[in-house]
């Protein structure tokens, strides 16, 4: 194994459901139609590293997550850990990898058990897996976790902590068995604006204090600025710019990460700048054909739109699919030289 290899790569992952079909649609036998939740979606993972994943409600970024865990069985493309594909994974491998990924999810009033106490709830994960010297684990999970004392947390309900203290316990859920990646699903979303900014705090710590990884979605820019050091932005199932985070933040180059970004509160009334020309909401990912998927709400559509962008270096270290921001004829020229891999 290369230590210069990614923990995580995602490779062209797709994920496209069914349509239902009305009683109409099968009497005429119509084929059915695909929603293109994720549509070749690539980026890599490193160690101590948080690679964002940002867009509007809709745009596939739960999929994505849903995909990873292999909660959705993919429809095309390959997810790698440690350089291995899942596909290639043994059933003792893929126990670990289930071990070495885990997820936090967004809604901590929902993925915990009302009926078990904090104690039972993160006995759970080690019992499946077998780990030794649980009870040690448990407290030093809620220890990361800020959960202090330990002793005054275990025999809690879920239903008399605060939603703060409910997302740590999801926290301390996901880090009792010593993963290497965790997958953030809109983690602070449904907390107070207080209580966001140190769970926020709590994870940036955590990356670099216990070697872990991870990928965190979210459709709040000010809170992924917080803690990625790459984001991807998403928009109808693909990546349509990737850049670190401070150069995003800017000099977005996409007209959609332009518009999110103008969309960002800022703390003075008498600010001026730009508002965002966005208008609409993400269409459904079905029978979506060529083109770009944004030219329907965007204030810069040209004719050339029509064809699918291709997602290009556009500065050392930054891609976009955006027909603003390359030559298209010498594209193809090299192209047809030689072939690229879009990652």
């Amino acid at each position: 194994m290369s230590a210069d290899r990614p923990v995580l790569e995602i490779d062209n992952l797709q994920k496209y459901f069914t349509k239902k079909q009305s009683f109409l649609d099968t009497v005429l036998r119509r084929d059915p139609e695909l929603v293109q939740a994720v549509d070749g979606i690539s980026f890599d993972l490193d160690d101590n590293e948080v690679v964002g994943v940002i867009g509007e409600s809709g745009c596939g970024k739960t999929t994505l997550l849903m995909t990873l865990l292999g909660l959705y069985e993919k429809s095309g493309g390959d997810v790698r850990l440690h350089g291995k594909s899942y596909d290639e994974f043994t059933k003792t491998e893929q126990r670990e990898f289930y071990r070495s990924v885990q997820v936090i999810f967004q809604d901590p009033f929902d993925s915990l058990d009302p009926k078990k106490t904090v104690e039972q709830i993160l006995r759970i994960p080690l019992k499946v897996h077998d780990m030794d010297d649980q009870d040690r684990r448990i407290r030093e999970a809620l220890e990361m976790a800020e959960l202090r004392p330990p002793e005054r947390y275990l025999d809690q309900y879920p239903d008399s902590l605060s939603g703060g203290e409910k997302q740590r316990v999801s926290i301390a859920r996901a880090l009792v068995l010593e993963p290497e990646v965790i997958l953030a699903d809109e983690p602070v979303s449904m907390l107070d604006v207080s209580t966001q900014a140190s769970i926020l705090k709590l994870l940036s710590n955590l990356i670099q204090e216990q070697d872990v990884s991870m990928i965190y979605i979210s459709h709040d820019l000010s809170t992924v600025s917080y803690i990625c050091d790459t984001i991807n932005v998403m928009y109808l199932g693909r990546i349509v710019e990737r850049a670190p985070t401070l150069e995003l933040l800017q000099d977005p180059k996409h007209p959609y990460s332009q518009a999110l970004i103008n969309a960002i509160p800022v703390p003075n009334p008498h600010a001026d700048r730009q508002r965002t020309q966005l208008e609409g909401s993400t269409p459904d990912p079905i029978g979506i054909g060529e083109g770009c998927r944004f030219r329907d709400r965007c204030p810069e559509r040209m004719d050339v739109c029509e064809k699918t962008p291709a997602f290009l270096e556009v500065e050392p270290g930054r891609r976009t699919a955006c027909h603003l921001h390359y030559d298209h004829e010498a594209y193809e020229e090299r192209k047809e030289v030689v072939p690229s891999k879009e990652h």
